[in-house]
């Protein structure tokens, strides 16, 4: 079983300084919402999933979805299901480090 963070995170940035359009951008902080990236990295076209494996893409979503902790212990499987996801996946930025670190090096732990 693996163990996934699921807590969103703090990323910085920059935006347009709207009071001064020719100034220098405005230092900006903004939530990373990590259940919702994950969902939407299952689901890219590269995957080309069809009937039985949309269906169980959509429990594992659902799953990741309706977890109302910090964390999930997620099966082999579905924590196969993922990685697969964000391995195919091509696009990531900056912002998404952490997330990619947290899939990629996700918690080992042994079933009681």
């Amino acid at each position: 079983m693996r163990k996934l963070n699921l807590k969103n995170y703090d990323v910085k940035g920059k935006v347009p300084n709207s009071g001064n359009p020719m100034g220098p951008p405005l230092d900006t902080v903004m939530p990373y919402h990590v259940v919702d990236s994950i969902v939407n990295v299952m689901f890219i076209r590269e995957l080309q999933l069809q009937g039985a494996e949309l269906l169980k893409q959509q429990m594992l979503a659902m799953k990741l979805e309706n977890c109302k902790e910090d964390s999930i212990m997620l099966e082999d499987a579905e924590y196969e299901r993922i990685k697969k996801a964000f391995d195919t996946y091509k696009g990531f930025t900056r912002p998404d480090v952490e997330l990619v670190k947290r899939i990629l090096e996700a918690e080992e732990v042994e079933q009681k």
